[in-house]
């Protein structure tokens, strides 16, 4: 008992250090990038889908609500089927209930929220189509190409349309797909494009295609991305991060952490990290524009989507990049920690 109430203070003092600390970066970070202004925007997800936080109401510096909203949104989401109704050998793309679609779209928007951009995405039953037609091609060609050959099986413009607006996954489907889009491993993602797509605050409707492992086929997503036509208003912060300022559970900060923003330049830029005073080592990736926001990449050298003892944070500075011209930096605190245990 005494060394659980011992563990326990200690991850109360270490989570009131990084709020105080966390606090403090905003404050430098607003300073510094002085004239830009966002003004919240209230949003919302029609139903079926289960309502979900916008940016403007989600705090992530309350450990609690980041906690609850995990438990809920995350743990929590319906496990629907997906009743596709589809066949490969006819090269029918078939589709998926509502329920499911929803659930999917509850995964989007809890990422959204999270990262602090609008999070009243909705799916377009058109678009919902289109990327159908191109997660058949995946699943039954058992490839990955944005630019599918007209040669592939189940091949229709609609469809090679779609593979060259979406996200796509092979091997994965539902919202585990989403998931994959958020973490992007692999060397060819080392610029975390499909992260970006999900992220893009402009955003206001996707489609999402989903073909689940049948008859010997692979599971197979493609989630319609390109095509932003809101704006950025509700913008929690000045820049959109991820693992984003404030408390992130632990399963979901990702090998890859990510700092964007539309109007900047990381060409030149560096990024620094801390933990406890004492600086990280980090693998900086080469910028890459061109999908989505403009953004900068690194790999920490921490353990990464490991259950930690107690709230860990870690300060995060960005040096030098270019705003119209003009040196910026960003400063902010990431706590990682168990979202199932108590403060």
């Amino acid at each position: 008992m005494p060394i659980k109430v011992h563990c326990s203070l200690r991850r109360r003092a270490a989570a009131v250090l990084a709020v105080a600390a966390l606090v403090l970066a905003a404050a430098v970070a607003g300073l510094r990038l002085a004239g830009v202004g966002y003004s919240p925007r209230p949003t919302g997800i029609q139903e079926p889908t289960p309502p979900a936080a916008s940016a403007a109401t989600l705090n992530t510096l309350d450990r609690a609500v980041v906690a609850a909203f995990y438990r809920e949104q995350y743990l929590g989401a319906p496990g629907a089927d997906p009743g596709w109704t589809g066949n490969h050998a006819a090269c029918d793309e078939g589709t998926t209930t509502p329920e499911f679609r929803a659930a999917v779209l509850q995964r989007v928007n809890f990422f959204r929220a999270m990262a602090g951009v609008p999070a009243d995405v909705q799916f377009s039953d058109e678009l919902n189509r289109r990327a159908q037609r191109a997660a058949l091609m995946l699943s039954a060609n058992a490839k990955l190409s944005h630019h599918p050959d007209p040669d592939w099986l189940c091949y229709s413009p609609t469809g090679a349309w779609a593979a060259e607006k979406s996200n796509l996954h092979l091997g994965k489907f539902s919202m585990e797909a989403i998931d994959g889009y958020m973490e992007d491993r692999g060397s060819d993602n080392y610029f975390v494009p499909h992260r970006r797509w999900l992220l893009e605050p402009l955003t206001q409707m996707m489609g999402t295609g989903d073909i689940p492992p049948t008859g010997g086929f692979s599971a197979a997503n493609a989630l319609w991305v390109v095509g932003a036509s809101g704006d950025r208003a509700g913008l929690r912060d000045p820049y959109v991060a991820w693992p984003p300022p404030g408390f992130t559970p632990y399963a979901l900060a990702f090998p890859r952490w990510s700092v964007g923003r539309a109007d900047a330049d990381f060409g030149h830029a560096s990024v620094s990290m801390w933990h406890h005073g004492q600086p990280v080592a980090l693998t900086r990736l080469e910028p890459v524009e061109g999908q989505g926001l403009n953004t900068l990449v690194w790999e920490p050298h921490i353990p990464a989507r490991e259950r930690p003892a107690v709230d860990t944070w870690y300060t995060v500075q960005v040096e030098d990049a270019l705003i119209d011209g003009w040196p910026a930096h960003f400063q902010y605190t990431v706590i990682v920690f168990d979202p199932e245990e108590e403060d």
